[in-house]
């Protein structure tokens, strides 16, 4: 983990006292000078994290400080603030000009403080993640991976594209770096062309391009072939370092995001006893099976399932009993319909199924032919019956899935009237 350290310039030993309390609240350790020169034999002792100053040293101007500090070798990439007592606009011109990263009221410590607890958040976070990384170079291939493995990154490191689309195709990854002008029959251009072109969700990995040739309409096709960033070679490790942190982070975010929306999704149309489709999902999906059945001339079937005497089984074993009977029946009903029924729970003990391709023989024999093994099958150990009414789609009268459900829920309750435990198709003169 990085270390952070601070230095704090100022002739001012209460705000020096304030700073440093704000400092190591963060996580900061810290070290206090009194001027500009003192600060800078500091600064040249150790290299500091980050550097405050004032404005308005004894002994030089903090923009001079600042221009100082930063030719000290190592502050090339350190955060140096700026904190004035007059925040105006020529003072932060100057500041900036001579190398400060930002400046701040000294009146308004909590903007100071926000700002050095997301530097310290930033600083000490340590990624997850697997990075694809492809580099002819193997000088800077090794700068680059340590650098990678320092942030928490796991990296797979190829120096060819082809082994890199392989390894691509069987792997999981969260960032893609690849030199565009590769040895080998494949060049980066290509590799990030083919990542593209995939329909599955990885295909959405962020690519970082490097390059050692900064030509702008190179760079514009990158874009337009989809690579997220190009990085220009001599690569500047800090550089390379938060580009990697942003993709990465927004990367993982939005797969977060996406498996949350997922689960909202599964949670809506799921229901949570049988994981069974419930009634909502029945009626988004139906649409695809009646609108398949006109257009091809194909037959559809509904059957409608009811457990028997349910109610007194709940009365004489309990609802806790009562509810393993219908999460184990409604995995059973999962393992024993076709590949293309859909099977729901429509309300309490009653289930529907979707038979594409059956008429109403067919579906009444696939349906005697469970109620057989069923009497096989005890869930939570209890004997169970079932009374099933189906009915078939009739074309000329267009049904909907309203209407075939009433025919069907009608022909299982004509199943009732027989006895229960049997199976009924629809007659209309039996209503």
């Amino acid at each position: 983990m990085p270390k952070l350290n601070a230095l704090v310039v100022d002739a001012s030993a209460e705000f020096r006292d304030k700073a440093k309390n704000i400092l190591e609240s963060a996580g900061f350790s810290v070290e206090l000078a009194e001027n500009g020169q003192q600060g800078l034999v500091l600064a040249n002792a150790a290299r500091f994290r980050l550097v405050c100053c004032s404005d308005d040293l004894p002994d030089i101007a903090g923009s001079e400080f600042c221009g100082q500090l930063r030719a000290i070798n190592g502050y090339d990439f350190v955060a140096v603030l700026v904190l004035t007592e007059n925040d105006t606009a020529r003072t932060l011109k100057q500041a900036l000009l001579a190398g400060a990263t930002d400046i701040f009221s000294k009146h308004d410590a909590k903007e100071l403080e926000t700002y050095v607890q997301r530097l310290a958040e930033r600083e000490t976070r340590h990624l997850s993640g697997r990075v694809l990384f492809i580099e002819d170079s193997r000088v800077l291939q090794t700068i680059i991976i340590d650098l990678l493995t320092d942030m928490g990154l796991d990296v797979d490191a190829y120096t060819f594209a082809e082994e890199a689309w392989e390894a691509f195709n069987g792997g999981d990854y969260d960032l893609v770096i690849t030199d565009i002008m590769l040895e080998g029959s494949m060049s980066g251009i290509s590799l990030v062309r083919k990542i593209r072109r995939l329909r599955e969700e990885y295909a959405n990995v962020p690519i970082i391009a490097t390059s050692g040739f900064d030509n702008i309409s190179r760079k514009i096709e990158l874009f337009h072939l989809g690579v997220n960033d190009f990085v220009s070679k001599p690569i500047v490790r800090e550089e390379l370092r938060q580009r990697v942190f942003n993709h990465i982070t927004s990367y993982q975010n939005v797969r977060e995001l996406r498996a949350q929306q997922n689960s909202l999704y599964s949670l809506a149309m799921l229901d949570q006893l049988t994981q069974l489709f419930n009634r909502h999902a029945l009626r988004e999906f139906a649409g695809k099976y009646f609108s398949e059945a006109y257009r091809f001339k194909r037959n559809l079937s509904m059957a409608v399932l009811d457990l028997d005497n349910f109610r007194a089984l709940n009365d004489e074993f309990g609802h806790v009993k009562g509810d393993q009977v219908l999460a184990e029946l409604g995995n059973w009903f999962k393992r024993h319909v076709r590949d293309v029924d859909m099977v729901a729970r429509w309300a309490g003990e009653e289930f529907v199924m979707l038979l594409p391709g059956c008429d109403a023989a067919a579906a009444v024999g696939l349906m005697e032919r469970m109620q057989k093994r069923l009497t096989r099958f005890k869930p939570a150990n209890l004997d169970i019956t079932i009374s099933v009414g189906v009915a078939e789609l009739r074309h000329k009268e267009h049904d909907t899935l309203n209407s075939l459900f009433e025919m069907a829920d009608r022909a299982m309750y004509q199943a009732k009237m027989a006895g229960r435990n049997c199976v009924r198709h629809y007659q209309p003169e039996n209503d």
